[in-house]
């Protein structure tokens, strides 16, 4: 026998390198998956935070536009500016000019004086005391650093972000100042480089006609940090299992060898009826049959099976059932045939899960190792229920947005994209609606933010109360929501606007009580096919809120309505 011992040990060599090789296959599969769900997860929340930013900004440029109309309504209105146009004055024209900013006078197609070549400008035409139209005021509003910083405190832009106006994809202006030779990729969202710094960046566009985008940028050094330290504690997490797995089945190896070894010294024949009962290579097979459905699933319609069957096997039962709640949730075996059973609750102490049944013999009981083994393979049961639902909470929460408990952006991307590509194929329509909460900052800066809170998750509410089950309502960032409406084309879809701008209306929140009007939202809707891709769809919805806001908030306003005035 002396000349095979090699080959049993290089038998074992194998089986421990091929035990090594699973833990680290395992160890690192855990750690990169958490590091992508972190990943996920934190770019996700800076998406959330600079659309906000954006959304904010855009609104406080559009305030900055309002101003310039005013002011050149004021100048309009002035009887030096009119004189001067009238006779075409360019001397006094010069002087009116040098008291204003960013003015420019125009007599007929000529300018007298200033500047009328901003990009983004308010004009107004001048009008004599004969009703007669002498020329006009053009105010300009530059888009410097000067106005990017003004958007950039509106929006509460944090230290690590950045808010830059970019035309192309070259930076005009920046808060923070940026590198001179900056870019900002197509696109409204992605990912850039600056002065060799990784940034995530948002955009989203400034002025219609026009390629000028308003961005806003975030290092990502932050998020690099933070998945660096999910995958170190996965890591950390992942082996400290793996090891105690490999310790749990040392322990139960070494137990079955006792086992063993005390049935040598016990009677031949009650050794053959332990052995016909319960060998020791059944338990191993059993233990080992556990071990590799715990590494292939986390299942419990497969787990569980498995699980019973391997209890069955392991402790002689003539059959098992799993009960929750007072009803059986899985069996094996013949447990109707069996005497009275080893109940074996799930879960801990505080709050159980249900509990294993296992039926010995009529007549019979099991001893106290079979007991032993029993407790571990219910201690694996609970862990398969336990995973089961932790997986399918950290799921839930990836795609729900905390507060309001709707769908979070992440979702809604992935649906999005899916919807459109079916209804390209079947040739149904799609619509989408975007929303935005009208004077939502200066709810949270009157009331505080519990208030802000209270009526972000009250028109959530109002939300799932107006549509339909397989619509999908979405808080996309801050105050802003959408409902993916599949099936639907854009008269359905301004329908369900104009009946969510009515239910919110009719909304009484003692949260904002006083003499404050309702709260009021902007909507902005599209359909598909008219825009093209998912991304044309989301741009012409999120054009057609913009337009709502700048016409004065709380209204619909849908791309059809562009088609019937071109019509």
């Amino acid at each position: 026998m002396a000349r095979f011992q090699p080959r049993a040990a290089r038998g074992k060599l194998a089986l421990a390198l091929w035990a090594l090789l699973l833990v680290a296959v395992v160890v690192l599969l855990a750690t990169w998956v958490a590091g992508r769900i972190a990943e996920s997860q934190e770019r996700d929340t800076v998406d959330t935070r600079l659309t906000a930013s954006l959304r904010v900004g855009r609104e406080e440029f559009a305030d900055t536009l309002a101003d310039a109309e005013l002011q050149a309504d004021r100048l309009a209105a002035s009887e030096q500016v009119q004189r001067a146009l009238a006779t075409e004055d360019a001397e006094a024209a010069e002087r009116i000019v040098g008291m204003e900013e960013n003015v420019g006078l125009v007599a007929g197609e000529e300018l007298l004086a200033g500047s009328e070549s901003w990009p983004a400008s308010r004009a107004v035409d001048v009008v004599d005391e004969d009703g007669e139209t002498v020329g006009r005021v053009v105010v300009g509003v530059p888009l410097d650093e000067t106005l990017v910083q003004r958007l950039a405190r509106a929006a509460g832009v944090l230290e690590m972000d950045a808010m830059v106006v970019a035309e192309g994809d070259e930076v005009i202006a920046s808060s923070p100042p940026v590198a001179e030779d900056a870019l900002i990729p197509p696109g409204s969202e992605g990912s850039t480089r600056q002065g060799g710094e990784a940034y995530r960046f948002v955009s989203t566009p400034l002025l219609e006609g026009t390629d000028i985008r308003l961005a806003a940028l975030s290092s990502e050094a932050p998020v690099a940090a933070a998945v660096d330290d999910t995958r170190r504690r996965a890591f950390v997490a992942a082996l400290a299992t793996v090891i105690l797995a490999l310790l749990l089945a040392w322990t139960i190896s070494a137990l079955m060898r006792r086992r063993g070894e005390a049935a040598l010294e016990e009677d031949a024949v009650e050794r053959r009826r332990t052995r016909d009962v319960r060998s020791g290579a059944d338990v191993r097979e059993a233990v080992a049959l556990v071990g590799d459905a715990l590494a292939a699933t986390h299942d419990p319609e497969a787990l569980l099976p498995v699980i019973l069957q391997s209890a069955i096997e392991a402790t002689g039962a003539v059959g098992a059932r799993l009960v929750s709640g007072g009803s059986e949730v899985v069996r094996a075996g013949k447990p109707d045939e069996g005497g009275k059973p080893l109940a074996l609750k799930l879960g801990s102490d505080d709050e159980g899960i249900g509990k294993l049944m296992l039926y010995p013999p009529r007549g019979g009981s099991f001893d106290g190792e079979a007991e032993q083994l029993a407790h571990w393979l219910a201690a694996q049961a609970s862990i398969a229920i336990e995973n089961e639902r932790l997986h399918r909470t950290v799921k839930r929460q990836a795609i729900t947005d905390e507060l309001t408990q709707l769908s979070n952006r992440r979702r809604f991307t992935e649906t999005l994209a899916v919807e459109v590509r079916r209804a390209e194929r079947f040739g149904d329509p799609v619509s989408l609606v975007l929303a935005d909460l009208d004077d939502f900052k200066q709810i949270n800066d009157r009331y505080g933010h519990q208030a802000g809170d209270e009526v972000l998750r009250r028109f959530a509410d109002v939300l799932r109360e107006n549509v339909r089950d397989f619509d999908l309502p979405v808080r996309y960032g801050g105050e802003e929501f959408a409902v993916l409406l599949p099936e639907t084309g854009l008269d359905g879809a301004e329908q369900l606007a104009r009946r969510l701008q009515t239910a919110l209306l009719r909304l009484r929140l003692p949260e904002i009580g006083g003499d404050r009007p309702p709260v009021t939202a902007s909507f902005g809707v599209a359909a598909f096919p008219a825009a093209r891709n998912a991304e044309e769809l989301l741009s012409a919805a999120d054009g057609a809120l913009y337009r709502a806001k700048a016409a004065g908030k709380n209204r619909v306003v849908s791309t059809g309505e562009d088609a019937r005035r071109r019509d």
